[in-house]
């Protein structure tokens, strides 16, 4: 008799592993990053049939708008239009009509931006003077920025993201990159700021005085050499 209840026992405990193996849960999503206004669509897949109900961060979602059944073996979560708040991390539950539990888990995370609504994209600056970029950019969750130039980073200032050029030359003077990206997640936005450098006009004669010991007919030509950014315009007076 009690060879025949261990048996039986050993019988039953098998029958549950093998349902609890076969009872798997997934959750289907397209992607975890979301922009704040973006639809998002969940779909918790189970290998057989069972209640199924989520949970957000350790609570039930028990808004009829949100969940949904689809079939016996799945269930929707839909939010319209995301917002800052639906981040979080994601519970599927289902309860097994074998009578096993399982679980499956995702994170969703929801941004906005980053953007750079205000940030001047175009700087002139005096040669020999101080150069001051700002990089006025807006994001949520926290936005890190760095700038770059040829596709390396280069210092700038804490404050308003600001590339600081001190003593500008003319070789300052092209394209610099103010890069945002949102912290911790692989979210990028770009923008390209152009620095012009202006260097006022100088100009060098070859001679100061120039005589000349001919008829009134003779050529005559004095050289002068001009330096500047942009390019100067020459007049002759007398």
């Amino acid at each position: 008799m009690g060879k025949s209840v261990a048996l039986w026992t050993t019988a039953s405990l098998l029958a549950i592993m093998i349902c609890s193996s076969d009872a798997t849960l997934d959750i289907i999503t397209s992607k975890q990053d979301f922009h704040v206004g973006e639809e998002v669509l969940l779909l918790c897949k189970a290998s057989g049939e069972g209640e199924i109900t989520w949970h957000k961060d350790g609570e039930e979602i028990d808004d009829e708008d949100k969940v949904s059944k689809v079939d016996e073996t799945t269930s929707k979560l839909h939010i319209n239009k995301a917002t800052l708040q639906d981040s979080g991390r994601y519970v599927c539950r289902c309860d097994f009509e074998s009578g096993h539990t399982d679980e499956a888990q995702t994170l969703l995370f929801i941004f906005d931006g980053p953007s750079f609504d205000g940030t001047t994209s175009y700087h002139e600056f005096l040669e020999g003077t101080d150069g001051v970029v700002p990089c006025l950019v807006s994001g949520q969750p926290a936005v890190d920025v760095v700038w770059l130039r040829d596709k390396q980073e280069i210092p700038m200032n804490s404050i308003n993201n600001t590339l600081f050029i001190g003593q500008v030359k003319r070789e300052d003077a092209g394209a610099y990159v103010c890069q945002a990206q949102i912290k911790g997640r692989p979210i990028f936005q770009s923008l390209s700021v152009s620095v012009v450098i202006n260097a006022p006009p100088k100009v060098y004669l070859k001679e100061d005085v120039k005589k000349v010991f001919a008829g009134p007919e003779a050529n005559v030509s004095l050289l002068c050499l001009v330096d500047g950014l942009p390019k100067p315009q020459i007049t002759w007076t007398m």
